[in-house]
């Protein structure tokens, strides 16, 4: 049996959750004080997911790069194979915020959008 200690980020408490349980079950959940708290902690032990961010290269635009992020978290496991196919593309414009560079990425439903211009 895993036990993991996960400090949650969802709100300034910072709780420390302790989460005991094996692949994809959790046996017990302790030490959360709300409810978003005790889900967030059960999401990252069972699957966790971040959100991605990065540069692609810009065509026709002041700088030879620009910002883009995943519109939602992806799963952890995929940021790598993620960061494969961003590396592939170059935007070009029109560069607005939010215009998708890529999308539903790897299969996961999810478009890597321009996040600043």
């Amino acid at each position: 049996m895993e036990e993991r200690e996960i400090i949650c980020v969802i709100c300034p408490s910072s709780c420390h959750v302790k989460v005991k349980g094996e692949k994809g079950k959790i046996e017990s959940i302790e030490g959360y004080t709300c409810k978003r708290g005790k889900e967030y902690a059960e999401e990252e032990f069972i699957a966790p997911k971040r959100i991605l961010t990065s540069t692609v290269k810009a065509v026709g635009y002041t700088c030879p790069v620009i910002a883009v992020r995943s519109e939602k978290p992806i799963p952890k496991e995929l940021l790598l194979p993620a960061m494969d196919e961003i590396r592939k593309v170059e935007a070009k414009p029109p560069f607005v915020i939010g215009k998708p560079v890529i999308e539903n990425i790897l299969g996961t439903g999810v478009n890597i959008v321009l996040s600043n211009c």
